[in-house]
């Protein structure tokens, strides 16, 4: 994920692939909500259209403050920010790993949204 080598819309949809171009940034969307950007940050922080990420996302967070009681909340910073602050810890960095391969398990899952290309 950090590497940009990942399953997400973001990084996926920049790759021409079987006939399908490019896809421009702001079209790729989440697969889940259609509404986001489909990042990281988006996957592993923000998007909140499938229970079962919700779920993942609370039973990280909740180990997370238990190895690392000072974590700041989710809302007191930028997200992109605290994505970094989290990996930021070798306490926490396994944790981290072992969340960000569940969703990427979870997103992989489903198959990435394709937004309706204009007839040339």
């Amino acid at each position: 994920l950090l590497l940009s080598s990942h399953c997400l819309a973001l990084e996926r949809l920049r790759w021409v692939e079987l006939r399908r171009p490019r896809i421009d940034r702001n079209l790729r969307v989440c697969r889940f909500c259609r509404t986001e950007i489909e990042s990281p940050e988006h996957a592993l922080l923000e998007c909140t259209a499938e229970l079962e990420l919700v779920q993942l996302r609370q039973d990280f967070f909740a180990r997370m403050r238990n190895d690392l009681p000072g974590l700041p909340s989710l809302n007191s910073m930028p997200t992109a920010r605290f994505f970094t602050h989290m990996i930021a810890y070798r306490e926490t960095i396994a944790l981290v790993a072992k969340f960000a391969y569940e969703v990427t398990q979870f997103f992989e899952a489903t198959p990435i949204y394709v937004p309706p290309l204009p007839l040339d």
